[in-house]
């Protein structure tokens, strides 16, 4: 017999189907020389404090920072009779060997390790690697199973990420605790990204608006009317040594808030003489976008529907386990392998239906570059694309919008760049003095990929056509605009996904984004877990679409010491780990600087007075302590930012973690 072990139950229905085993068995299907059996999510996982030292059972300093000289494994209460089910066919006399199914990935390797070395199985084994759920795709993973240890990198970075988030949460959460009397939560991963909008939120609470003025001029020529906004020259001239037109962000003026210099510019305009002094028109060509990866979908899912980012991985998942029409969603590349790019005419036959009108000639059968397909660039997985699989999704369900959306991404890697013409105009009026407006607009000359993009707006040309220097022109009004500066904007879901992915680096450039990705704050598989979990600790909470950090989240801040909440450490970190994963990073000298880390902060700690009452839960009042006898705690309402109604918990994901 053929063991084979997968993550969840549904996906072993699925792998048992096509195996042929079709005989149900209690926590197992059996048939044609295979028994298929399941996990639940984590049925193993590192052991309590309490279980590898009783002396660590009690929350006191003097037993911190705990450091075990092995991680021994425990099996949680909740799996507990699907692990006996599964540790008994693991050793069954007629197993003669094991296939790993659980999902392809840092996390799926760990659980299969875990409950593998917990039963202290000494049966070969193998690796399935699944990146569709269809059933062709199933066949072929099984007729070319992978050696387990081909995936000994996978396994010893997600040992290492198991082992630092326990080293970091149970002792940093004690330690925490101690010190401030009050319960708190701290981890590798959640508490640097708790940081991030802890910083961001106390920057708009400090935030001085400036009050400024704008003056902004309507002319109207032969070739039509338009509206030009008051702009500084530079000393220097309105063009470059190359005789370019200076952009107009150099030339932009904000004008005293007292209005002064604002009303004469306003009051010599009005009498003046204008005419175009200068037109600048150069094309501006944009490709295609990448595909999506997970953290990608789920920046989109939320900017068009407003999906939060753990809702949209669990509709993507859906999508690949139940539905059988995306790719494994969990990925973090945007690129296509060149084994992959040979089903693309397949994939797009059986999605073409509703895009036939949009599509460009040759889509699905002409050959895409080395912009989508790139060996180099795919790692585990490659990008999350549609199946070859049709299903009938009821149409604006949240799960046919995600399905559109990447149906129609894979689709705009065949169409032309857009091209668009930006047109930069200055009208000079010459009064007592010469003031200088600036208008630019922008006209879409080729729309190329755009035709497939969602809710995409047009942009809105400003210029009448044909505008040319030298024409005269007629000021027709003036206006001053009393503005004044804006305060930076909350994290949503979807800036803070990119501000995890960044390791909370601010950019604007997109390649360095790239760059970067590997040293940002956890995975594409646990981003999304990790904001779930701060908003159900109450460190965060939602306002609408923003994520903003909560009393309780910004006092656990204010505590951390700098390197706890470094999303820049943290992030080089993960850079180690994805290293380990190719086998260019060492298990031990890993393991070595956490513990190092740990007793660091630990002794920094200990110098300050610890909490002279008992440890409360955060969010938690206590009463005076009454003679003879223990307080009871008040629970205090939790914020919600739904109009004060306390938040319902709901499942940070469908594993359990560690305190990370």
């Amino acid at each position: 017999m053929i063991l084979v072990l997968a993550e969840k139950p549904s996906v072993a229905r699925d792998l048992a189907q096509v195996l042929g085993a079709s005989a149900r068995r209690e926590g197992y299907l059996e048939g044609n020389g295979y028994r298929v059996t399941w996990a639940i999510g984590h049925l193993v996982a590192l052991a309590q404090p309490a279980e590898i030292d009783p002396g660590w059972k009690r929350w006191s300093r003097a037993t911190l920072p705990m450091l075990p000289q092995t991680f021994p494994l425990s099996v949680l209460a909740s799996g507990r009779a699907q692990y006996r089910v599964v540790e008994r066919l693991l050793h069954a006399r007629d197993t003669q060997s094991v296939i790993a199914a659980t999902d392809a990935g840092r996390e799926g390797e760990l659980i299969f390790r875990y409950i593998y070395e917990r039963a202290r199985c000494r049966k070969p084994w193998q690796r399935l690697w699944l990146s569709s759920m269809t059933e062709p795709a199933i066949r072929a993973a099984f007729a070319k199973l992978q050696p387990g240890r081909r995936y000994d990198g996978l396994a010893s970075a997600a040992r290492a990420r198991s082992q630092a988030d326990w080293l970091v949460g149970m002792n940093f959460s004690r330690a925490y605790t101690l010190t401030s009397g009050t319960l708190y939560s701290v981890g590798r991963v959640q508490t640097p990204t708790l940081a991030m909008v802890v910083a961001r939120d106390q920057a708009i609470r400090d935030f001085v608006p400036e009050p400024y003025r704008e003056v902004e001029a309507s002319f109207e020529t032969a070739r039509g009317r338009y509206k030009g906004t008051y702009y500084a020259a530079p000393p220097e001239g309105l063009h470059d040594a190359a005789g370019r037109l200076r952009p107009f962000q150099v030339l932009r003026a904000r004008l005293p808030a007292d209005g002064v210099l604002a009303r004469a510019i306003a009051e010599r305009t009005r009498r003046g003489r204008a005419r175009v002094a200068a037109v600048a028109r150069e094309p501006r060509r944009t490709p295609p976008p990448l595909l999506y990866d997970l953290t990608e979908l789920q920046r989109h899912a939320h900017r068009l529907f407003g999906y939060s980012a753990q809702r949209t991985l669990e509709i993507a998942q859906d999508l690949y386990e139940k539905h059988k029409l995306l790719s494994y969603p969990r990925t973090d590349s945007r690129h296509l392998s060149s084994e992959v790019a040979r089903t693309l005419p397949n994939i797009v036959r059986a999605i073409a239906g509703p895009y036939a009108a949009l599509m460009a000639d040759g889509s699905g059968e002409r050959p895409l570059g080395r912009r989508y397909v790139d060996d180099s660039k795919v790692g585990d997985h490659h990008a999350l694309i549609p199946t070859a699989s049709t299903a009938r999704l009821p149409e604006g369900s949240p799960h046919a919008r995600i399905y559109d959306l990447v149906c129609r991404r894979l689709l705009m890697a065949w169409h032309a760049d857009l091209i668009e013409s930006v047109t930069r105009v200055l009208t000079e009026v010459i009064s007592t003095a010469t003031d200088v407006f600036a208008t630019s607009g922008t006209t879409i000359e080729v729309p190329g990929w755009t035709v497939l993009d969602l809710h995409r707006a047009a942009p809105a040309d400003k210029l009448p056509p044909g505008i040319a220097q030298g024409d005269p022109a007629r000021v027709l009004d003036v206006v001053v605009h009393d503005k004044q500066t804006r305060p930076p904007p909350a994290y949503t879901d979807a800036t803070l996904l990119t501000a995890m992915e960044t390791a909370g680096r601010t950019l604007d450039d997109k390649t360095l984004i790239d760059a970067l990705r590997e040293s940002g704050l956890g995975t594409p598989a646990t981003r999304a877990a990790t904001i779930e979990t701060l908003l159900e600790r109450g460190y965060l909470a939602r306002n609408g679409k923003s994520l903003n950090s909560t009393p309780v989240g910004e006092a656990l801040i204010a505590a951390a010491h700098p390197l706890v909440k470094s999303p820049e450490m943290t992030g080089r970190w993960e850079l180690r780990l994805r290293r380990m994963e190719r086998g260019d990073e060492a298990f031990e000298p890993f393991m070595r600087e956490i513990s190092a880390y740990v007793r660091e902060v630990v002794h920094l700690l200990a110098q300050q007075p610890e909490a002279p009452r008992a440890p409360r839960p955060a969010g938690q009042r206590f009463q005076p302590r009454k003679r003879g006898g223990r307080a009871a705690p008040r629970r205090k309402r939790a914020r919600s930012g739904t109009g004060g109604r306390a938040r319902k918990p709901g499942p940070a994901s469908r594993r359990k973690r560690s305190p990370a």
